[in-house]
C-alpha cells in the first residue's frame, strides 16, 4: 500500500513537471499591465491630538524633523511643501543666497540626488541623498566645471547652468528645491500658506494615506488624512 502511494505521488510530480515545461508555453500575454484599482476608504480631519507623532500646535520645525525621519526610512514620499520648487535653473539665479539648502534631483527622489548646504550664499557641504559626502559634484568632471565647497552663489549658479545643459546630468535638474528650514514664508506668504503634502506608507502594502498638514503662524493648525486601499 505504501509503495502504491509513493508511485501515485511520483506520477503526479511527473505530470506537474510536464505541465510546467517550456516546450508548450501558454498563450503569450501582451499589452500593458492592468491598472490597479484604488479605493477611497475615508477621510480624517485632525484638529486635536496628533497624527503619527506630529502634534497639533507643534512647530513647523518639529513637524519637519519627524517627517525627515520618516523619509529617511522610506516611509513617506513628499508631494509638496512650503518649499521653493523649480524645474528651470534660471529661476534661481538671484535667490540662491537667500537659502540654506539647494537640492537637485529627478522627478522622484533618487539615492544620487544632490544636497548642497549653503551659508551666506557659499557652498558649505555637498552630500548625496544616500548620505555620501563629496568634495565636488559631479565627481566625474574636472574641478573647474564641478560645484565645489567654497563656491560663491554667482560661481555656483554659472556652474549649475552649464551642467544642466549636459545630457549626463540634466535629469538631476528636473526638480530644483531651495530650502531654508521652511521659512520661505518670509518673502512668499502665498506659497507658504499651502499645506505640506505627502504619502505615508502603512505597514499594509495595500493601504496608503495621503496627508496634508496645514499651518498657522508656523504651527500645525490641522491635518487632513485621506485613506486609500489598492486592489
Amino acid at each position: 500500500m505504501k509503495k502504491d502511494f509513493i508511485f501515485v505521488i511520483c506520477i503526479l510530480l511527473s505530470l506537474l513537471a510536464v505541465g510546467c515545461s517550456t516546450d508548450n508555453p501558454g498563450p503569450e500575454i501582451t499589452g500593458p499591465e492592468p491598472i490597479p484599482f484604488i479605493k477611497f476608504l475615508g477621510r480624517d480631519s485632525i484638529s486635536e491630538g496628533n497624527y503619527r507623532g506630529i502634534s497639533i500646535n507643534s512647530s513647523s520645525d518639529d513637524a519637519f524633523t519627524i517627517l525627515e525621519d520618516y523619509r529617511a526610512k522610506n516611509m513617506i514620499t513628499y508631494l509638496g511643501g512650503v518649499n521653493n520648487f523649480f524645474s528651470d535653473i534660471t529661476d534661481i539665479e538671484n535667490r540662491i543666497h537667500l537659502f540654506e539648502w539647494l537640492v537637485l534631483d529627478e522627478k522622484f527622489d533618487t539615492d544620487s540626488g544632490v544636497q548642497l548646504q549653503l551659508e551666506s550664499g557659499k557652498v558649505k557641504s555637498i552630500t548625496l541623498n544616500n548620505r555620501k559626502e563629496l568634495s565636488q559634484w559631479p565627481e566625474t568632471v574636472n574641478s573647474k566645471e564641478a560645484v565645489q565647497i567654497g563656491d560663491q552663489s554667482d560661481v555656483l549658479y554659472n556652474k549649475l547652468l552649464v551642467l544642466s545643459k549636459q545630457t549626463e546630468f540634466s535629469k538631476k535638474f528636473e526638480r530644483i528645491v531651495l530650502l531654508d528650514r521652511y521659512t520661505y514664508a518670509l518673502y512668499d506668504p502665498e506659497k507658504a500658506s499651502l499645506p505640506w503634502t505627502f504619502i505615508y506608507r502603512t505597514e499594509s502594502q495595500a493601504a496608503t494615506e495621503e496627508v496634508r498638514i496645514y499651518f498657522k503662524d508656523k504651527k500645525v493648525d490641522y491635518i487632513i488624512v485621506d485613506h486609500f486601499e489598492q486592489k
